[in-house]
């Protein structure tokens, strides 16, 4: 391994810092999305996440095609960053740290997203079992389908 091969694998590696950043920039547009109920816009958004998650993983694939070539021996970061420190090849840990960071702002950006759209399933939910609860179709004594009050538009358990 030289220092040029390191040079292209730390590359790699600040494009992939670089593309989760945009998918952070991402979850947060789309949470502003979900907050807002445009859906137009959710789907816009989930696409162009998509789209920065495939080439992500393109990235990841040529860096771990790259180093099984020229070092098969190096599986972790950690690895890479000691093997980079013997060749005078510098920013492996910082990049590692910063991939780091980015990779916990997407985790948290994501947990929150989920939140939301946990809490609109419900409330949709609960939405759909007072109404249903409101009026109930109910067959009359001719056979007829008729609407009959529910049992109370106040649920006892809210």
């Amino acid at each position: 391994m030289n220092a040029a091969e390191l040079g292209r694998i730390l590359d790699l590696l600040a494009e992939e810092e670089r593309l989760l950043g945009t998918l952070v920039t991402l979850a947060l547009e789309e949470q502003r999305a979900l907050i807002a109920s445009d859906y137009p816009r959710i789907e816009v958004v989930s696409q162009r996440m998509l789209e920065t998650v495939h080439a992500i993983e393109a990235r990841e694939a040529e860096r771990v095609n790259l180093v099984r070539a020229i070092a098969p021996g190096c599986e972790t970061l950690d690895d890479l960053a000691a093997l980079a420190d013997n060749l005078g090849v510098t920013g492996f840990g910082e990049t590692r740290d910063r991939l780091l960071e980015r990779a916990r702002e997407l985790r948290e950006a994501q947990e929150a997203n989920a939140r939301l759209v946990l809490a609109a399933l419900r409330l949709r939910d609960r939405w759909a079992a007072i109404l249903a609860g409101h009026l109930s179709p109910t067959y009359g004594p001719a056979g007829q389908t008729t609407l009959q009050e529910g049992s109370g538009f106040v649920s006892r358990s809210a």
